[in-house]
């Protein structure tokens, strides 16, 4: 009894390997598919982001992993972009209207595409969209890979505050605010670590003017007027 039962045993024991060789084979052998590397993109936007005016867009980037075989030939795949419910607004992308994966030698490869720079506004979970593959379009050249990798959430988000702010002897610009520092550089056309000693007159003056020409007062994060002191 003892002997068919042990019998019976290693059926089963060499059936599950047997299984579990065939699963890894067929996986291995498969065609080759694509999937976003990650399952979210956080893209934050520094105050050099910012201050730049002749181009309004941010350079991104994002990694697409090969599952399957790797290629033998440089092969071409489409991203669109997919609203995201969880964001209050959209993002505006500059996408090329299809990268090629060229890498035959690795899994992973990192592409590149442009954000246009949001306005600043308070919170995390502003500004968001999904990257997804575009299967529809006729030049994407994979077929779809995992369904949870088949699109990434892209959060846009800022930091524009410097760790320089308030260091420097000599400055007066008070106490910190996102528009505050929005306003010096659109005035000063540079960041805070490039201010001269001369440009505190003349952002105070400029918001003077701005003042008197009827605009409304800019708020600070306390809901405040910005002073200069």
């Amino acid at each position: 009894m003892k002997r068919i039962i042990y019998f019976v045993l290693a059926i089963l024991v060499c059936g599950i390997f047997a299984g579990c060789s065939e699963s890894e084979i067929e996986l291995y052998n498969q065609t080759s598919r694509i999937n976003f590397y990650g399952s979210l993109h956080i893209r934050t936007l520094v105050d050099t982001d910012y201050v730049k005016k002749d181009d309004p867009y941010a350079i991104d980037s994002f990694t697409v992993k090969i599952q399957g075989d790797l290629l033998k030939e440089n092969r071409d795949f489409c991203v669109k972009v997919s609203p995201n419910s969880d964001y209050q607004k959209p993002v505006d992308l500059l996408l090329d209207s299809k990268y090629k994966y060229t890498e035959l030698d690795t899994v992973c490869q990192v592409f590149y595409y442009k954000i246009k720079r949001p306005a600043v506004e308070a919170g995390r979970k502003v500004y968001g969209c999904f990257l997804e593959f575009d299967l529809s379009n006729p030049l994407h050249q994979f077929d779809k890979g995992l369904v949870e990798q088949n699109q990434i959430p892209l959060n846009v988000r800022w930091e524009l505050k410097t760790d320089e702010w308030g260091c420097w002897s000599g400055y007066k610009y008070g106490s910190y605010s996102d528009e505050k520092y929005m306003f010096i550089m659109d005035v000063c056309e540079c960041v805070y670590e490039e201010l001269k000693e001369e440009d505190y007159d003349k952002v105070k003056q400029a918001y003077k003017e701005y003042r008197e020409a009827g605009n409304p007062p800019i708020l600070g994060e306390d809901g405040d007027e910005i002073v200069y002191e």
